[in-house]
């Protein structure tokens, strides 16, 4: 069952841009929550969400792979290679979100801080 096709699952497996968009918004909303007051457990959420089925499907597809015959070795050995690349996809992506939202937050904060220092603005 796991050498034939899955096209609910696919996207596990087979790592693409939209794959790489939701680990790069997963990213954004869990450096936020850091950041912020909001709860610390958004993070684990969202960054599982992202990487705990490539990392499964890895390592199931490489144990299938054991046990299994030569023609389904090969098959299954593929797909874990390509669920790692799913996984280390997904890691850049949480990765660039997070520096990138940590960059915009920090101009955004010395932006505020030099406005509440030049004072009022006078209109």
């Amino acid at each position: 069952m796991l050498t034939q096709d899955r096209p609910q699952t696919g996207f596990i497996y087979n790592p693409d841009a939209l794959s790489f968009v939701v680990a790069f918004l997963a990213g954004i909303a869990g450096m936020l929550a850091l950041t912020s007051a909001e709860s610390g457990a958004v993070v684990g959420v969202l960054v599982s969400v992202t990487t705990i089925p490539a990392a499964g499907d890895a390592a199931v597809a490489a144990a299938c792979a054991v046990r299994a015959g030569a023609t389904e070795r090969g098959v299954l050995m593929d797909q874990a290679w390509t669920s790692v690349e799913q996984l280390l996809l997904d890691l850049l992506g949480i990765l660039v979100a997070g520096v990138l939202t940590l960059w915009v937050q920090h101009r955004l904060w010395r932006r505020v801080a030099r406005r509440e220092q030049a004072g009022p603005s006078v209109v």
